[in-house]
């Protein structure tokens, strides 16, 4: 889970630097069917609706803390690794739907391209990780060694 926790904080160092960028710039969240914002509301509306290059502040601080937990626990609980997937998947849905990620895919841009690619890749890998933790052949060989060793001691008694 320690993999999962660094990519989520990678990323996080991502949506860090897009949302300073972004409130230096005053990129307003740029998405379809959403009302338009003016720059002036950035400052004040970053924390329930994000910018144009990050996720609104409150999923970040969630974001920081859920890997923090994964990356320095011994055994994290795997809530945090569903939580860091869950959070991914709503990431990778949103930076496609933002204006300024489809024109910096368009017109590639030194500054900009790394943040919106790189951050919907991270976000991405963030969703796969999260969700396949406890998951798959290693998971289901440790759970019927569990079930194995119950019914053991229950038939010894």
């Amino acid at each position: 889970m320690r993999v999962l926790g660094l990519v989520a904080f990678v990323q996080l160092l991502l949506g860090v630097a897009g949302l300073k960028k972004a409130l230096r710039e005053g990129r307003v969240a740029d998405v379809p069917f959403a009302e338009k914002r003016s720059k002036k509301q950035i400052e004040q509306r970053h924390w329930t609706d994000g910018t144009a290059l990050s996720a609104p502040t409150p999923m970040l601080v969630i974001q920081g803390i859920a890997s923090i937990v994964l990356i320095l626990g011994r055994r994290p609980p795997v809530f945090f690794a569903r939580l860091i997937g869950v959070l991914g998947a709503i990431m990778a849905i949103g930076y496609p739907l933002e204006k300024v990620w489809r024109e910096s895919l368009v017109e590639p841009d030194k500054q900009l391209t790394p943040l919106t690619l790189g951050g919907f890749l991270l976000a991405l890998k963030m969703a796969i990780l999260g969700w396949s933790v406890g998951r798959g052949r290693r998971a289901r060989t440790l759970e019927q060694s569990e079930v194995e060793a119950d019914a053991d001691v229950g038939g010894a008694s």
